[in-house]
């Protein structure tokens, strides 16, 4: 029955719905469709916006699986672990101190055993306890600690890498 006291055929409301259905779906299907493309076409890393890894100090450079593009912001964050350039040490991302400019660094001028970084094959740059810019050159991420004289090397950071 309606407000006048009347009864409605069922039917009548069975072509409104039908009408609205369909527009809906005419409206969802291709917004659905759009975002899926969009999803699959961009690159791994662009999806992948955060992760954890560990850096072992007995390795050279670690791959952080990380691809960059100039100008995407980096934030790389020293979670935990300590490690150390020499048997019995114990540093954070902020290494050693020391002399940064023994032979030993791979980036002179730096703390040695410093947490250090670099965008693909350029030059190492200084990540510590924490690196929060944007990258000047697209490329694979690379994270590893400021020695180059690696067998007497322990211990492991956890870190956190973000792109925006």
């Amino acid at each position: 029955m309606n407000l006048a006291g009347t009864q409605r055929d069922p039917q009548e409301f069975d072509m409104p719905l039908h009408a609205c259905k369909v527009a809906l779906a005419a409206l969802v299907l291709p917004l659905t469709v759009a975002c899926m493309i969009d999803y699959y076409t961009e690159s791994p890393s662009a999806r992948e916006r955060a992760t954890q890894i560990e850096i072992e100090a007995r390795r050279g450079w670690t791959d952080t699986g990380m691809d960059l593009q100039p100008g995407d912001e980096v934030i790389t964050a020293y979670i935990s672990g300590e490690w150390s350039p020499w048997p019995g040490g114990h540093f954070d991302a902020l290494g050693s101190g020391g002399d940064p400019r023994c032979d030993c660094n791979v980036l002179a001028g730096v703390s040695h055993a410093a947490l250090i970084g670099r965008v693909g094959d350029a030059d190492p740059f200084l990540v510590g306890a924490r690196f929060d810019q944007p990258v000047g050159q697209g490329g694979r991420l690379w994270l590893g600690i400021n020695d180059t004289r690696l067998d007497d090397n322990g211990g492991a950071l956890i870190v956190r890498i973000e792109l925006r």
